[in-house]
């Protein structure tokens, strides 16, 4: 065995340190590197971000409509024949379970739309048919004021307006516009038309995912195995599955929620007597889906439906939705949801305002699950270094005992 000198092992760990300083600086000058040509061509790489994503929307919205259409197909896979033997009950259970989460979803959307469009007509007939009244009823204001306020008579002199000039005037605003019907006209049908096959192709990708879950679970986990080291493996794993236990308790909580609280709505409003209750009612339930903010927004619509018929009824129905929503939001909510994401009140409240300033709506729906899933994280890290410093300290206790 050849032996090495003090000298010669110096030189070795020398060179040894000198390659490892020279791959640390080598590392940072690429991503240094890497990070000039992204803030130099940040224009190029957003259209191309943009690009990929009007390509890959399709895909990521099927991916989100199967892990909606997931949780009820597994309910329904748990009671269709779960002890049969027959090939053919094994291979229809899949697909019969799929086919009821869409008609569950399908019967739940077409049930609001029937509450909501026939009531929202008549409501838009009663304006029309109020509209003159209410004309009439400032016009005569405007004269009765004449001796308080003289200077509104002759700001808005209604005596004065010239019928036929003002119906001359809209004439030529609607034979201007006629001008843009055609190429409106093919926008709309174009837009249109791309909606209608984004959602086409976003059903049958989540019914494919749907189909073959288990082996797109195992090609992902077998992917995983081969180029992440088992460290990294089992991080993404554990990562995954936290944001899978978040979303779903969300998606969850929040359907039970959303009906709790849209029956509430209905059920009182039938008991202090209020029209359009089960619109309303309806209505809340589906909003109610947006946390935080999805019961004003039903409260408001329910205040201008009911204010058009009768406006002291209307502050009245205020009222009462805020009462309903102060006892869905103190009692409800936190044993619902609440509990079931694990995330506290104060959270929630920047997780929507944040996701809903990003990204609207969906940010909205968005936010609370990803920020239940990241306060998870954190805090179970926390725990654990909590724990292996708390270990560690009485280690070097117990050491120092024995010393």
């Amino acid at each position: 065995m050849l032996k090495l000198t003090s000298v010669e092992r110096r030189e070795l760990v020398c060179l040894s340190n000198w390659k490892q300083l020279d791959r640390l600086i080598g590392k940072y000058l690429l991503i240094g590197a890497i990070a000039v040509i992204v803030i130099m061509n940040y224009k190029n790489i957003l259209q191309l971000l943009e690009y990929i994503w009007i390509v890959a929307k399709p895909l990521v919205i099927g991916a989100c409509i199967a892990y909606v259409l997931n949780i009820l197909m597994n309910l329904f896979e748990r009671y269709l024949y779960p002890n049969a033997e027959s090939k053919l009950a094994n291979a229809t259970r899949r697909p019969v379970a799929i086919l009821l989460a869409l008609i569950v979803i399908v019967a739940v959307i077409s049930f609001v739309l029937y509450l909501i469009i026939p009531q929202i007509i008549s409501v838009i007939q009663e304006i029309i048919k109020v509209l003159p009244m209410i004309g009439q009823s400032i016009e005569y204001l405007i004269h009765e004021s004449e001796k308080l306020w003289p200077f509104l008579d002759d700001y808005v002199n209604l005596d004065s307006l010239n019928v036929e000039a003002i119906t001359r005037r809209i004439l030529n605003f609607l034979n201007g516009l006629t001008s843009n019907v055609i190429g409106t006209t093919v926008s709309t049908v174009s837009s249109v038309l791309s909606f209608v096959i984004n959602i086409f192709l976003s059903l049958i990708f989540a019914l494919y995912i749907l189909l073959g879950k288990e082996r797109f679970g195992q090609q992902f986990r077998r992917l995983s195995q081969a180029y992440l080291p088992v460290k990294g493996h089992n991080l993404l794993m554990y990562v995954l599955q936290i944001f899978d236990q978040s979303f779903h308790s969300f998606i969850t909580g929040e359907v039970i929620e959303a009906f709790i609280l849209g029956a509430m709505v209905a059920i009182g409003m039938f008991i202090f007597r209020f029209p359009y209750a089960a619109m309303i009612g309806a209505l809340t339930g589906v909003t109610a889906l947006i946390p935080i903010v999805g019961a004003y927004l039903s409260g408001a619509v329910g205040f201008v439906l009911i204010a058009v018929q009768n406006p002291l009824q209307g502050l009245l129905f205020i009222v009462f939705i805020v009462v309903v929503q102060q006892i869905e939001g103190n009692l409800i909510y936190p044993r619902v949801v609440g509990d079931s994401i694990g995330l506290p009140g104060i959270w929630v409240l920047a997780a929507v305002t944040v996701g809903g300033g990003l990204w609207g709506i969906p940010g909205m729906l968005m936010g609370v699950p990803l920020s239940s899933a990241v306060y998870r994280l954190i805090r179970n890290d926390v725990a654990l270094r909590e724990e292996v410093k708390h270990q560690a300290d009485e280690d070097r206790n117990h050491r120092f005992h024995e010393a």
